[in-house]
């Protein structure tokens, strides 16, 4: 270790630790001890030679001596007292003035060799406290004071001859090289601190610099963030722009392939529809994954009955196993209750596992389950999916989550796939707070868990949440048995009336079938609660008995789209469940609610006794409806046509306009019932088409349903903002379309 480091373990072994915090007091305290450490050292030669050539040196040598060696006792005092450290500096700055004055006053007054040392006084000073405002008042007035003293006192006695000025060479000489040596040492270590600093200096350039480059490699990344998502905006409006047209003319040729029986066609016409839907589900996972990288996916917290979305997600599972020969099952186990979370995004992860699961087993076994894994914060909850799939090897894992990537080349040729289920799950999961985990061996299949924090409550009966918690609005709801006075009307029968019957449970809807044949019925079903309204305007059934508990489109999507439709609103609904809540589903439009399993007795009594009801205020209802007129401003002519003539199938009337001004003109002019606005305009957007339409007096009071290809939360919110009533995207599903047009009108009427 050379001499300086050790002088500079020994400064920083002294220096308190209370005064190391700050940089540049650090390096004041340092420069304080290293004047205090030598100076008397380099001082020690001068009242030796005094002692000498002064035949009588008491007092005045010793009582120099005692200030020169006095500036050691600094060091223990800045150790014990550090909090005084100016305070202590400005003393040691006195006893060194003290300590030349006193000196030269015995030993050559204004001529004392001594006399030199005195210009050390305010480079010491400002070295040890800084150049503030106060610092400098106070050297100035230490200078000017001392220099009053040291005259005064020779006014009063003038100077004492110690020593014969012959005699005074060699402790002059003594002097000069003292103050010479001291002022090197103290040089030489400022300018080893001030290259130090150079060097701090330098390096913070550096960084600097740097942090200039990540700045501008921020900005550039920004910049490509922002080119990338408005790539993707634009690409998914313009993907989604001929899918309209697909999935819309696909749909016009499938109505009329099953209204002509023609077979073939349907299946064809099937499969184009199912392949433009697969292909607008890309995109959508495309797009989703864009607004997490982004950070503009927003997500909306509700409070989920976990064991309801279990149960939602089984009914969905089932025939997704059944494909392949699965059998699915959930496990047995405490309820969950409930959790606050994003429930359209968990079920979308949710269904993703599932739906790889089935996938990639054969013959094999799902489970899905679901427990709550006890913590003081709160707890957390896990559902998982396990398989006896063809399993994952562990360097397959390490990629499992990245997007566009799958296990490898031979899976992704035979299973298919885009590999963006697992990576946006994944991300989903992360914007909730958890994350999903996996665990598989090849040959023995694959669990996947998903982890998400409960910030809820406890697990609770179903009873009990129902009184605890409100229910969501979008969920299904619970149903009770059909009302008493519905049975009770009894009714002769109906011989050979169709009933419609809704359900994705096959089983359900084939016992059903049996039933009501033999009671005199001509049953239809469907398990595709998205073909329920295409299968209802071509086979008009006497009612409609609708499930709620569907995958994807339940049966409350379905009867808002009954109810939306002139030609079947008519029609006599019922909601069947094993669950129940007939305040809502009354609400929603529903003629009744029927439990689970069904009597064929009481459902024709109740089908009666809705018969006659309806022919009492048939006349009131068709008054407040009527025909209703829809007003499209849509620039896009393949839009328009397809959107129009799906529409007039169901018995809307219609009216055009190409662009925002003649929207806005149309809807002053002929008042339709609903405006359904484009987004995208040229001219005039629909978000100013929207604007002035709400700030006409005339004409505020029209329902305007948004339409858009562009699928960001943020279009819902400046259309929302713009006053529309409502927010779909394209493609439009017509179903849902016509629920929401049926909302906003329910709403205009009441």
């Amino acid at each position: 270790m050379s001499a300086l480091s050790r002088l500079e373990a020994l400064t920083d072994w002294l220096t308190p630790d209370i005064l190391k915090a700050d940089l540049d007091v650090r390096k004041r305290v340092q420069m304080f001890l290293i004047s205090h450490i030598f100076g008397p050292l380099i001082a020690t030669p001068i009242p030796i030679c005094l002692a000498i050539v002064d035949p009588q040196p008491w007092p005045h040598v010793h009582i120099l001596a005692a200030s020169i060696y006095g500036f050691w006792l600094f060091l223990p005092l800045l150790k014990l007292f550090p909090r005084h450290y100016t305070a202590l500096s400005m003393l040691s700055i006195c006893n060194l003035s003290f300590a030349i004055l006193w000196g030269s006053f015995n030993y050559g007054g204004t001529s004392s060799p001594f006399l030199v040392w005195f210009i050390l006084t305010p480079l010491l000073a400002f070295l040890y406290l800084g150049s503030t405002r106060p610092n400098r008042l106070f050297v100035l007035a230490q200078i000017f004071g001392g220099m009053a003293i040291f005259y005064a006192c020779y006014r009063l006695s003038s100077f004492p001859m110690h020593v014969p000025v012959a005699d005074m060479v060699v402790p002059g000489v003594l002097s000069v090289l003292g103050a010479t040596t001291y002022t090197f040492v103290m040089a030489a270590y400022y300018a080893n601190v001030v290259d130090s600093q150079s060097e701090l200096m330098r390096e913070i350039e550096r960084h600097r610099d740097t942090t200039k480059m990540l700045i501008d490699a921020k900005d550039d990344a920004e910049r490509a963030n922002g080119a990338k998502s408005e790539f993707l905006a634009k690409m998914s409006h313009e993907l989604r722009t001929p899918l309209n047209a697909v999935l819309g003319y696909s749909e016009l040729l499938l109505e009329e392939a099953e209204l002509d029986g023609r077979g073939q066609q349907i299946s064809d016409l099937q499969k184009i529809s199912a392949a433009g839907k697969h292909l607008l589900a890309m995109v959508n996972d495309i797009l989703d994954i864009s607004k997490i990288e982004a950070g503009k996916m927003v997500l909306h917290i509700e409070t989920i009955d976990v064991d309801e979305l279990v149960s939602d997600v089984e009914a969905t599972a089932r025939p997704l196993a059944a494909k392949n020969a699965n059998s699915f099952s959930v496990a047995d186990g405490p309820k969950v209750g409930l959790i606050q979370a994003d429930a359209t995004k968990l079920r979308q992860a949710l269904y993703n596992l599932v739906s790889n699961a089935a996938k990639f087993t054969q013959n094999g076994q799902i489970t899905l389950s679901a427990k709550r894994l006890p913590d003081a914060d709160g707890g957390w909850i896990e559902i998982a999916v396990a398989d006896t799939g063809i399993g994952i090897s562990q360097e397959q894992q390490r990629k499992l989550f990245s997007s566009f990537t799958q296990a490898d080349a031979r899976i992704a040729a035979t299973y298919g796939g885009t590999g963006l289920g697992l990576a946006l799950s994944q991300n989903l999961c992360r914007l909730m707070g958890g994350s999903i985990s996996v665990e598989s061996e090849p040959g023995y299949g694959s669990r996947f868990t998903i982890r998400l924090p409960t910030p809820i409550s406890r697990p609770v009966e179903i009873g009990a949440a129902a009184v605890a918690e409100p229910q969501r609005t979008d969920a299904p709801a619970p149903v009770l048995p059909l009302q008493p006075e519905l049975l009770a009307a009894a009714a002769p029968g109906i011989q050979r009336q169709r009933l419609l019957f809704v359900d994705d449970d096959r089983n359900f809807l084939e016992l059903a079938e049996r039933l009501f044949r033999r009671e005199g019925y001509e049953p239809i079903i469907t398990d595709a609660p998205q073909s329920a309204l295409q299968v209802a305007r071509t086979v008009k059934p006497a009612a409609i008995f609708l499930d709620i508990m569907m995958p994807g489109f339940d049966g409350w999507d379905v009867l808002a789209a009954v109810r939306a439709d002139p030609a079947l609103r008519q029609t006599p609904v019922f909601m069947i469940s094993i669950l129940a809540d007939r305040p809502r589903a009354l609400q929603a439009g529903a003629d009744g609610v029927v439990a689970k399993p069904l009597d064929a007795s009481k459902v024709k009594a109740a089908i009666a006794a809705i018969k006659s009801s309806r022919i009492e205020h048939s006349a009131s209802r068709k008054a407040g409806w009527g025909m209703t007129l829809l007003l499209i401003v849509e620039d896009n002519p393949i839009n328009r046509d397809v959107l129009g003539r799906r529409l007039e199938r169901r018995g809307f009337a219609i009216r055009f306009a190409e662009d925002g001004p003649e929207g806005v003109a149309l809807a002053k002019a002929v008042h339709p019932d609903v405006i359904l606005m484009d987004i995208g305009l040229g001219e005039m957007d629909g978000y100013e088409a929207t604007r002035r339409i709400k700030a006409d007096r005339e004409t505020a009071d029209i329902p305007i349903i948004a339409l858009t290809a562009s699928a960001f939360e943020s279009d819902r919110t400046k259309a929302l903002a713009a006053g529309c009533d409502d927010f779909d995207t394209k493609p439009v599903d017509l179903p849902r379309l016509l629920g929401k047009i049926g909302a906003v009108i329910g709403h205009a009427l009441s």
